[in-house]
C-alpha cells in the first residue's frame, strides 16, 4: 500500500495511491556515538578534498544526495557516500558511524534531521551542511543557543513563506485569512508564514492541532472561517487520517487546501509548491564550498529551495469553483486531476 510516510523528526516523505494517502513513521537510533575530534569550523582549501554526504535511500534523499555528489566530484573533491539505515537497527548504524569517522571530512552534508544531529554529534568540530530538513527554523540545531548552532546550516524543503504566500495571491487574489494547522514543534515555521503574510495585508491564523484532536480542528475551521489552508509537514498534525479530512473539508466547504507535496496535491489538495532534490542538491553543493572557502557556516544559516515545482488539481478546482487559467501557473506545473 502506497501512503504518507512522516518521520518523527520531521523528515516527511509522501506517496500517493488512487484510494488513500497513508503513513508510516520511521525512526533512526542516533545513539552510542563515539565522539572524536575533526575538522575546525572554518576548514581551509587544501583540506577541501573529503567531503562525507550522509543520506537514507529514500527517494528525495538519494536524488539530492546524486546531484551534490556529481557537483562536488566535478569541482575536484573526494565524496564518501555514508547510506544511513531506513529503520532502527542498531548495527546498521553503527557500521555508519564508524564510515563516517574513518573518512575524517573536512565537511560533512547531511539529508534530513536525524542524520544532521548524527554527523553533529559524532564530529564534534567538523561544519555540517544539511539537506532536506523539514521546518528547518523548528530544528534544535538551529535554534538560538544550541552548542550546535555556531556550526550547521544549509537548505531547507519548505518554500520561502514570502514565494509561498505570492503564489497563493496570484492564484486566488482576494485571498485575506488563511489557517495554517500546526503544533508546537512547528511554532517557528508558523511564525516566520504569519510575518510574511502581515506584510501581505493576508491574516494568518493559527489552529493549533494534533492527529487525536484533528475532529477539534475541523471544527475551529468551520467556525472562525477562512478563505483556504494552508499545510506545513507537521508530524504532530498529519497522519493518513487527518490529511483525508481537511482534504474532504476543503471540498465540502469549497475552501482552498494548499499543500506541501505533490502527491498530496495529487489525492485531492488544490495547489503545492515543493522544492527540486536535484536543484537542492546543487545548491548544498555550493554552501560546501563556501565553507570550504573559509567562510563561517554559522553566516549561511538557513537557505531555502532556490527552483521550486508546481502543482495543481484541476479537478479539486472545478469542484470549488476556482479557475485555474494557465497565465496564472508556472510554466512548470504539474496538473492532476483533469482526467487526461
Amino acid at each position: 500500500m502506497s501512503g504518507i510516510l512522516i518521520a518523527e523528526e520531521h523528515e516527511i516523505f509522501l506517496r500517493h495511491s488512487r484510494r488513500s494517502v497513508g503513513v508510516h513513521a520511521c525512526l533512526a537510533l542516533v545513539a552510542g556515538v563515539t565522539v572524536i575530534a575533526s575538522a575546525p569550523s572554518r576548514v581551509c582549501a587544501q583540506d577541501a578534498e573529503r567531503i562525507a554526504i550522509l543520506f537514507r535511500n529514500q527517494a528525495s534523499h538519494l536524488e539530492a544526495a546524486t546531484a551534490l555528489e556529481t557537483r562536488l566530484l566535478e569541482s575536484g573533491h573526494a565524496c564518501t557516500l555514508i547510506e544511513l539505515p531506513k529503520t532502527a537497527d542498531a548495527v546498521a548504524q553503527e557500521a555508519a558511524v564508524r564510515k563516517l569517522v574513518a573518512a575524517r571530512p573536512s565537511v560533512v552534508a547531511s539529508a534530513g534531521t536525524k542524520a544532521t544531529l548524527l554527523a553533529l554529534q559524532t564530529l564534534p568540530d567538523t561544519p555540517v551542511v544539511f539537506f532536506m530538513v523539514p521546518n528547518a527554523l523548528d530544528a534544535r540545531f538551529m535554534a538560538r543557543g544550541n552548542p550546535y548552532r555556531h556550526r550547521v546550516g544549509g537548505v531547507t524543503t519548505d518554500i520561502s513563506p514570502e514565494d509561498q504566500l505570492d503564489w497563493i495571491l496570484r492564484i486566488i487574489p482576494d485571498t485575506r485569512t488563511i489557517a495554517v494547522p500546526h503544533s508546537e514543534r512547528s511554532a517557528r515555521t508558523f511564525a516566520a508564514i504569519e510575518s510574511a503574510g502581515r506584510k501581505r495585508g493576508v491574516t494568518i491564523r493559527a489552529v493549533q492541532a494534533n492527529k487525536e484532536n484533528f475532529v477539534e480542528v475541523i471544527e475551529r475551521l468551520n467556525a472562525d472561517g477562512c478563505d483556504g489552508v494552508l499545510m506545513i509537514p507537521d508530524a504532530n498534525v498529519y497522519s493518513s487520517l487527518t490529511v483525508q479530512r481537511l482534504l474532504l473539508w476543503g471540498i465540502r466547504q469549497k475552501k482552498p487546501v494548499w499543500a506541501f507535496s505533490e502527491n498530496v496535491v495529487r489525492a485531492g489538495a488544490l495547489g503545492g509548491i515543493h522544492g527540486v532534490g536535484g536543484a537542492v542538491g546543487h545548491r548544498v553543493a555550493g554552501l560546501v564550498q563556501q565553507v570550504i572557502n573559509g567562510k563561517d557556516i554559522a553566516r549561511i544559516g538557513l537557505k531555502y529551495p532556490m527552483r521550486t515545482g508546481h502543482a495543481v488539481n484541476d479537478r479539486t478546482a472545478q469542484m470549488i469553483g476556482v479557475s485555474l487559467p494557465r497565465h496564472k501557473l508556472a510554466s512548470d506545473t504539474a496538473r492532476f486531476g483533469s482526467g487526461k
